[in-house]
């Protein structure tokens, strides 16, 4: 695992319990495989380990209060706001239950906490209390509230706790290996999908009526564009066919960029001839206007009546091709989830379907995050939380590759 993280910017927070201690033992590994710690202590971190250590180890004074400023990288800077600007991932080990209170309520009382409210998702939180205070409603509604928000909080270790007379049982810090496992699965992730072509749509289409208006939909792209780029960064071949969504292509892959669901299908299938695997998450328009004008549509007095035709399924296309190839596909609804993700999952001949609302509080179309059904063909689900969609897209591969190794050995 040497330099596994070599370049990754890692902010380490400590709060204020006995297991801070280990935390030094996880600067230490964390800097061993390359990475660049700067480690944040509480006030109350600080009556249980010195910082002294933790610069040792990782050539970067600590940081424990907000004024006068410690950490500037220049005049004017504010290192609670620039470090997770730049930081590649933050873990809070050991992260207390006040200190996950703090996170939750969005609190900002000292640096720490103050630099987790500009932390984007996902954080890594590694708790560690007392097994009545881990149990606790008030806590577990807390960490509820971050995993929602989509933070990665771990299960504490069971085991002894540092009050003989408490005996065994679960609030313990997981262990720094543990914690380093989880930052590996984070920032340096497997290459089980080498060797891979895979073919990937994103966004909206667009389809053209006169020279100006078009019908579209509320697609960002955002969940095509972060499949794509976690697919090549785990060593897929990509193709990502991308319709008008307004995001720079991911590095490491081919972006081809179209317009319309005629174009999208076009692209679609020449790169699914020699692909291995599909992943429909574009929202391709089911109907276009029947006729097109090259001109502007002068406004007129009186309704304007439109005729519509369907367009072309790029994704029953697919399937019916699809032979021993992997096809995943996307289902947005508004109503029976489960039901209708199942049937088109069936009609369309998919391995996999994602199933997202696309209303109310949980719509999915152009957020950052979104919850998740995933439902593979021999009838499994999975229900997801509120998740960003990176971390989506990652469990969503987890998926992919594991059919794609079964794939593999039967060849």
């Amino acid at each position: 695992m040497s330099g596994a993280l070599a370049g990754k910017r890692i902010v380490l927070g400590v709060s204020g319990g006995i297991a801070a201690y280990k935390a030094i033992d996880l600067a230490r590994q964390l800097t061993l495989l390359g990475a660049e710690v700067q480690a944040v202590l509480t006030r109350s971190a600080l009556a249980f380990v010195q910082p002294l250590s933790f610069e040792v180890l990782t050539g970067r004074t600590p940081i424990s209060r907000m004024f006068p400023i410690e950490g500037a990288s220049h005049p004017g800077d504010m290192p609670h706001i620039s470090l997770t600007g730049h930081a590649d991932l933050v873990v809070v080990a050991p992260a207390t239950a006040n200190l996950i209170g703090k996170f939750a309520g969005g609190i900002g009382d000292d640096f720490l906490s103050t630099l987790l409210l500009s932390a984007r998702p996902p954080a890594l939180v590694a708790p560690a209390m007392n097994p009545r205070m881990w149990a606790s409603p008030a806590v577990q509604e807390n960490v509820r509230k971050l995993k929602e928000r989509g933070h990665f909080v771990m299960e504490p270790g069971v085991g002894r706790m540092a009050r003989a007379e408490e005996g065994e049982g679960s609030g313990r810090m997981p262990e720094p290996e543990a914690i380093l496992a989880e930052v590996l699965r984070f920032l340096a992730p497997p290459h089980d999908l080498a060797g891979m072509r895979l073919v990937v749509s994103a966004g909206p289409t667009r389809e053209r009526w006169d020279a100006v208006r078009y019908l579209t939909n509320r697609s960002s792209g955002k969940m095509g564009y972060a499949l794509a780029a976690a697919a090549a960064a785990r060593g897929a071949e990509v193709t990502l066919v991308s319709g008008p969504a307004g995001l720079p292509g991911p590095p490491g892959l081919r972006t081809m960029r179209v317009e319309s669901a005629a174009e999208m299908r076009e692209a679609v299938l020449a790169a699914w001839k020699d692909a291995h695997a599909g992943i429909m998450a574009a929202a391709v328009s089911d109907y276009r206007p029947a006729r097109a004008t090259v001109h502007k549509q002068k406004k007129k007095e009186g309704p304007l009546t439109l005729t519509l035709e369907r367009t072309a399924d790029i994704l029953a296309e697919m399937g019916k091709k699809k032979g021993k190839r992997l096809l995943v596909g996307f289902a947005a609804e508004t109503g029976d989830l489960t039901k209708n993700a199942k049937d088109k999952l069936r009609r369309k001949g998919l391995d996999l379907i994602v199933a997202n609302r696309v209303a109310g509080e949980e719509d999915a179309m152009g957020a950052d995050s979104a919850t998740a059904v995933l439902i593979r063909a021999g009838g499994k689900e999975e229900h997801f939380p509120r998740l960003r969609k990176d971390a989506l897209a990652s469990a969503i591969l987890d998926r992919l590759a594991e059919m794609w190794q079964k794939v593999k050995s039967t060849e």
